[in-house]
């Protein structure tokens, strides 16, 4: 390999998974800002409203649909908002980064104890307290909630003056509740709960805060104009690649080096390169993520990013061979052998 294809090969590819890398932390952020802003429920959420005796029991609900999350609002003011929470309650592991502690599970619901998990406001407020060990507990409702998580969110404030508890632990009936889960199931739990229930929806998908820079029309242009982006800069890398090797592809197949020899060469070349450089990529974007990048939120997505590297490394290489089946044809047609 020439200094000029190890040069020019590793800038590109370096510019291209910086921004890749980028851009997915920065999407990875607007979706943490989604979940915070609207308390801890997917753009999937939907509020159904049970008619007067038509409300089954929770554990009946979560039994049929174990997939799905209940939130209820129990209350809401200015500097407060409580809200209820009972089933899966199972949070992504970007989400899980806002709590201290930890956030609800199975064993939390229908065991007779009050547990909460409150804003970082909440616990210094009036509302909270401490015992003589250092346990610190919500009152709510008359009662006392042993706080097993804090949140807390630079994001969102409207975190901070949160409190969810177990939903069990209520003694008034509830007809109005958020219902939210997995996008692959909550189609047919909606469905399921119409034809059982006599319900009525509230609000279906239109109860959702989008609290963030870019509506849904300018992400989309965003993800346009980056992916073309990112498109044009691998042509480049590739047309790149062509030109530096072109003369050096030439001069072997007339001294009579085999086709396969030297595609197998470039393809090394390339990937030895590609392996050094995302190396690189890999350390010094995971060390920033780790320390400076980590106090706003960028999150190295490793996986897609792997996925990306992958792909365009085969795109490379898969330009390369095309355009050198193209070149050996030629030289054959021309009475090189």
């Amino acid at each position: 390999m020439t200094k000029k294809i190890v040069f020019g090969f590793s800038i590109l590819i370096i510019l291209l998974e910086i921004l890749f890398a980028a851009y997915s932390s920065y999407i990875n952020l607007i979706n943490l800002q989604l979940t915070s802003s609207n308390l801890l429920s997917s753009e999937k959420s939907v509020t159904f409203f049970f008619k007067e005796d038509s409300v089954p029991p929770m554990s009946e609900l979560i039994k049929q649909y174990p997939s799905i999350t209940l939130f209820s609002e129990l209350y809401n003011n200015s500097n407060l908002k409580v809200l209820g929470i009972y089933g899966k309650c199972q949070l992504d592991s970007n989400t899980t980064t806002l709590v201290k502690g930890r956030f609800f599970n199975k064993s939390d619901f229908n065991s007779k104890n009050e547990s909460a998990v409150v804003g970082i406001k909440v616990l210094s407020s009036n509302n909270c307290f401490k015992d003589k060990t250092g346990q610190a507990y919500f009152l709510f409702n008359k009662k006392k909630y042993k706080v097993i998580g804090t949140m807390e969110s630079d994001i969102s404030n409207m975190l901070d003056n949160t409190a969810f508890v177990n939903l069990d632990s209520i003694d008034i009936k509830l007809y109005k509740f958020i219902i939210d889960g997995d996008d692959s199931s909550l189609d047919s739990v909606i469905a399921g709960l119409k034809t059982s229930y006599d319900v009525e929806v509230v609000q279906e998908k239109n109860n959702f805060i989008k609290r963030y820079v870019f509506d849904d029309l300018d992400k989309h242009i965003l993800d346009i104009l980056v992916l073309s982006l990112i498109g044009m800069l691998v042509i480049t890398i590739s047309m790149y690649t062509i030109h530096c090797y072109h003369e050096e592809i030439s001069v072997k197949r007339i001294i009579g080096v085999k086709f396969q020899t030297i595609l197998l060469e470039v393809i090394f070349n390339i990937s030895t390169l590609t392996i050094v450089n995302t190396a690189f990529i890999f350390v010094m974007y995971g060390a920033l993520c780790g320390t400076f990048l980590n106090m706003i939120h960028f999150k190295f997505q490793v996986i897609p990013f792997i996925i990306f590297v992958v792909l365009m490394h085969i795109t490379i290489c898969l330009v390369l061979y095309i355009y050198m089946v193209f070149s050996n044809n030629g030289f054959h047609k021309n009475g090189v052998k």
